[in-house]
């Protein structure tokens, strides 16, 4: 049975902050067990488009880049993909770089080196085959600063997603990790920003989100299975990182939870949200229960897994 760290945001003191509880669920959770000298870790981050507001404060990615890099005595890769749609013509290259920069985003700040998973063009990446014999995709283009890397850790600003139901390890871990066009491919015309009055077809979301989760197959075989997941449950709001514009956090802050098990991740955060608040699974567009259940009946993890909860 998986194990799903949970370091709630309760009991603040001035030796129990938030740098104190990311320290303790790394700790805990033996996130550094599989670490030695020398290994290259590539950090899946989610930076926030310009308009969004409530993206994750690099603060919160730095206590983890520093354990990754107290145990490899190597600066870890700290990454995330272009931006699929272009609104405010700065999303490829350095002009990308501008604007994460803008948000805080930068070697110093994420205490590693900052860069574009699929390199300059964001279609740098190499091609791994899905282990599923009935996947849709056969294999997946995983950006190089992924797949090149020893291991991964997927550190994911939990939110809801209007396709995939809720943003988090399976969706950051997977479908996040590809290079722009391999995304595209996914996504199969499927609009990723459906706002505007835009409703996808019910048949055509179950479709990406069937994609999405072989998309963590074949992430999986990239780092040979070398994956670690940090949730954050801080500022979720209904809308992705990557929409140009935020609506108000919908819970308080409930603190961070971490496993190796995605599945159970994504389990244990989608309860806890519920516990929160009983109307958030009203909130969540796509039905996210029946996702977990395809994730586990592909083998990516278990749902029933153990929630250990710490202050």
């Amino acid at each position: 049975m998986s194990r799903v760290i949970w370091v709630d945001a309760q009991h603040m003191a001035f030796d129990n902050s938030v740098p104190h509880k990311l320290h303790q669920l790394i700790h805990t959770s033996g996130a550094v067990a599989e670490l030695s000298e020398g290994m290259r870790v590539a950090l899946k981050i989610n930076t926030a488009e310009e308009g969004y507001e409530y993206g994750l404060r690099p603060s919160l990615l730095r206590i983890v880049a520093e354990a990754a890099h107290a145990a490899t005595k190597t600066r870890p890769i700290v990454c995330d993909g272009l931006k699929l749609v272009d609104y405010w013509k700065k999303s490829m290259g350095n002009l990308y770089m501008q604007v994460a920069s803008a948000r805080g985003y930068s070697n110093e700040t994420l205490g590693g080196h900052f860069v574009i998973n699929g390199g300059f063009s964001g279609d740098e990446g190499d091609l791994f085959a899905c282990n599923d014999v009935d996947a849709e995709l056969g294999g997946v283009e995983v950006g190089t600063a992924v797949c090149r890397s020893d291991a991964l850790w997927v550190l994911s600003h939990v939110t809801l997603h209007p396709l995939f139901g809720l943003s988090g390890a399976l969706l950051n871990g997977g479908f996040d990790c590809l290079v722009g066009r391999a995304r595209t491919r996914v996504l199969d015309g499927l609009n990723p920003y459906p706002f505007n009055g835009y409703r996808p077809k019910a048949e055509d979301v179950h479709t990406f989100q069937r994609r999405a989760l072989e998309c963590l197959q074949g992430v999986n075989k990239a780092v040979e299975n070398r994956v670690f997941y940090i949730n954050y449950l801080w500022d979720v709001t209904p809308q992705p990182e990557y929409f140009p514009y935020s609506d108000s956090p919908l819970v308080q802050n409930l603190g961070f939870l971490a496993a190796s098990d995605p599945v159970a991740l994504d389990h244990a955060t989608y309860h806890v949200l519920q516990q929160a608040d009983a109307d958030l699974a009203e909130a969540v567009t796509a039905k996210f229960p029946d996702v977990l259940r395809a994730a586990e009946a592909m083998d990516l993890g278990q749902r029933d897994g153990t929630l250990e909860r710490l202050s």
